[in-house]
């Protein structure tokens, strides 16, 4: 087996480094490349999902402002008694001929 020497040249030192930073942009673009298709769909989904909870929160404060402002029921012409429709006694014909 032979030997390597101890020192390389300048040139060989150049290449070697040329090298692991080729190898560096390489693995760095395929990085980027990964983590552009892991998080830009997320990005758009959150995106999509933070419209849409402010679009509910603008609709929350259209309803808050329309509870606030809404008029009151009309009070009852005899407010402390429920009459109903169902509770008239209705008399019989008969008791009246009996």
């Amino acid at each position: 087996m032979k030997s390597q020497p101890d020192f390389h040249t300048r040139e060989e030192v150049d290449h070697l480094v040329e090298g692991i930073y080729r190898a560096l942009e390489t693995t760095e673009e395929r990085l980027d490349g990964r983590y552009d298709d892991i998080y830009f769909p997320m990005d758009l989904t959150i995106s999509a999902l933070t419209s849409k909870v402010e679009a509910i929160q603008g609709e929350l404060v259209e309803i808050q402002s329309y509870i606030a402002h809404r008029p009151e029921a009309s009070i009852s012409i005899d407010k402390h008694k429920n009459k109903s429709i169902d509770t008239n006694h209705s008399t019989s014909i008969d008791s009246d001929t009996n």
